[in-house]
């Protein structure tokens, strides 16, 4: 990012700040998108549970095979063990964290 000469002195803190947004306007969406997820899964459920259908040939337990699948799949190529934790990594998990529990 470049700053303005005058605010080169403080480009650390400003980066800090704008990181620590960053998680926390991240936090807040994830906290509705989560919310929203566990709402339609409520309503799709409640709707199978009085017959009604509003996806054909789609049930619950080939949703759950379908996920378990897919993290099988693709937590394998994960390397967490490679991450670096840097300082900003720390802040950008607390503004994530306070998103997601003011949100």
């Amino acid at each position: 990012m470049i700053y303005p000469s005058y605010l080169e002195p403080y480009q650390n803190y400003i980066t800090l700040v704008l990181v620590f947004v960053d998680g926390l306007l991240f936090g807040m969406v994830a906290k509705k998108a989560i919310v929203a997820i566990v709402l339609l899964v409520v309503a799709l459920l409640i709707a199978s549970f009085i017959d009604l259908s509003f996806i054909p040939k789609v049930n619950f337990s080939n949703i759950i095979t379908g996920l378990s699948n897919y993290t099988y799949n693709y937590t394998s190529s994960l390397h967490l063990s490679s991450i670096n934790v840097t300082f900003f990594l720390i802040v950008f998990i607390i503004g994530l964290g306070i998103g997601i529990w003011k949100g």
